[in-house]
């Protein structure tokens, strides 16, 4: 079914099944009718709903929602695991073809925090969740104030993420933007946009095949691979991380980004090992090109570009580092892994190759000379299991990386 956007004749009004929008009444059970009957559309008009419950959309159902729409979890709504603003109506079976358009979202995180580890009824903190779906489609909507994820993403094909702001005036801890677990596929994460300081409060975009299902927040979730995701379009003015990569056993591949700009305070591009062992996780076929970022003044020394789990196939073209007097390196590769590198136009000065007793520079090919007499060079480094490589300062004109054949 190729659902349109725009309202046709058929469309409902929640206004028909009841819903007032006006601050005050517990609008949950006349929008749930409405998404419950017969109509493929349903329209939420301008107002301020308050959500008691949550909303869960069925397949072959098109909700709009007027851009000034302002959905908000009433305080305590969020009481266990299965709690949310949004969700499929069936994460068992699963649903095919939902569309959701518009709306500022507000996930009242002051009035809902988050259950605690190890209680396996906990309320996660998620606002929107789809779990187990086919073709679905977010577009033009404002995330405000989750207590976790504004986004989560599970065992979802062909979907598509698109024009979401991140309002996150309330920050939390885990306050991810769009976080995708496992048995994600061939999807398309675009143009999303921070509008308040310190957010998203960690990863823009998350792409975590091994989570720690056990933990609240990803209640529900399940790990395993993550493919042929394409994520473009990221701005922010100071947060955490842009792209997270987490890899234990399970494979992530055939990962594009594209077009990241702003500030952070941790990483921009993060593949580090979490709670994992150094040097584990598949991650491969790997393109990230056109970023453009500057570190937030008082930032921890992390460095941009962070690398500690096992990558094949991995190029980073155009990584314009924005001048802003930062320690931070731009780039470290600690993987305990043989990895071949090639660095196009970088000084020697700017490298920095350490070892216990093996990694060295094998060799330096094809010279370039800077109108200032700066001399750089395409530098082929040849990378041991014991060696680790930092790029302290500047950008990365094109990096490419392989594990190396004897290492598997």
């Amino acid at each position: 079914m190729n659902l349109s956007i725009s309202p046709e004749p058929t469309a409902l009004s929640v206004h028909d099944t009841g819903a007032r929008g006006d601050g005050i009444t517990d609008d949950h059970g006349a929008i749930q009718r409405a998404l419950d009957g017969l109509h493929h559309v349903v329209v939420i008009p301008s107002g301020f709903y308050i959500l008691g419950d949550t909303l869960r959309i069925g397949s072959s159902k098109c909700l709009l929602v007027h851009p000034e729409a302002v959905l908000r979890f009433a305080d305590g709504a969020g009481r266990d695991a299965g709690s949310f603003l949004l969700t499929n109506a069936d994460h068992i079976s699963g649903n095919d073809h939902i569309e959701v358009t518009g709306g500022i979202w507000d996930g009242n995180n002051e009035g809902n925090t988050r259950g605690e580890d190890g209680d396996p009824e906990a309320y996660t903190g998620v606002a929107i969740n789809f779990v187990n779906i086919r073709h679905l489609r977010l577009t033009d909507m404002t995330v405000r104030n989750p207590d976790s994820f504004s986004i989560r993403l599970g065992e979802a094909q062909h979907f598509t993420v698109e024009n979401i702001r991140l309002d996150h005036a309330v920050t939390r801890p885990n306050q991810d933007g769009v976080h995708v677990g496992g048995f994600c596929e061939k999807g398309y994460i675009r143009n999303l946009q921070a509008i308040t300081p310190n957010t998203p409060n960690d990863d823009m975009v998350a792409l975590n095949a091994d989570d720690n299902v056990e933990r609240a927040l990803n209640l529900g979730m399940k790990r395993g691979p993550i493919r042929n995701i394409h994520v473009e379009g990221l701005a922010a003015e100071s947060a955490y991380t842009f792209v997270r990569l987490l890899s234990e056993t399970h494979r992530i591949e055939n990962i594009r980004v594209r077009d990241l700009a702003g500030g952070c305070r941790c990483y921009t591009i993060n593949m580090d090992n979490w709670a994992f062992p150094q040097g584990s996780g598949d991650i491969r076929n790997i393109d990230i090109k056109n970023v453009r970022i500057s570190k937030v003044p008082d930032a921890p020394s992390f460095p941009l570009v962070d690398i500690r789990l096992r990558v094949q196939d991995l190029l980073i073209e155009d990584l314009e580092r924005v001048e802003d007097c930062h320690a931070a390196p731009t780039l470290t590769i600690d993987n305990l892994t043989n990895n071949t590198i090639w660095l196009d136009d970088v000084t020697h000065e700017n490298l920095e190759l350490s070892s216990v007793d093996a990694g060295t520079i094998e060799g330096v090919i094809q010279p370039l000379f800077q109108q200032d007499g700066t001399q750089t060079a395409q530098v082929l480094i040849e990378m041991y299991d014991n060696s680790k490589l930092v790029l302290a300062r500047g950008g990365i004109k094109r990096l490419s990386m392989n594990r190396k054949s004897t290492d598997g």
